[in-house]
């Protein structure tokens, strides 16, 4: 097992992290066109619409949050041969990958994070979850 010091390593993060970021949008964002755009067409509220709105922003939050819980394998990762692992080598869990992905969701912090990614560190995620990030 390779860990993040390698550049391969770090062009894997980045693309399992774009395959699920992508995948998410998709996931979300077309049920929820689809159904504002019927709203709309049928003459749905203004405030109805919101909450569409509002109801795929919490679902697309919890599910940045909670993606590398299940084996410590977000749908990227596992696509990509990577995996999370804690100090015992046991795949990441739920709780976890919360704490892990905490950061993300506080946009500056989130800067901190992109570029630590980029340079092949540790995200400040990692250190606080104790988790690492392998090729398998």
């Amino acid at each position: 097992m390779a860990l993040i010091d390698t550049s391969q390593t770090t062009l894997l993060r980045i693309a399992a992290f774009l395959v699920d970021a992508l995948t998410l949008s998709i996931v979300l964002i077309l049920p929820a066109s689809a159904i504002s755009y019927a709203m709309a067409w049928v003459g749905g509220s203004v405030k109805a619409i919101q909450i569409v709105w509002w109801i795929a922003l919490a679902i697309l939050l919890t599910a940045l949050l909670i993606r590398d819980g299940y084996k410590g394998r977000s749908l990227g990762k596992q696509m990509l041969g990577l995996r999370l692992l804690t100090p015992r080598g046991e795949g990441c869990g739920w709780g976890r990958s919360v704490v892990r992905n905490l950061p993300i969701l506080l946009f500056p912090w989130t800067l901190i994070e992109i570029f630590l990614v980029i340079a092949g560190r540790p995200r400040t995620g990692d250190r606080i979850a104790k988790t690492t990030v392998s090729e398998e």
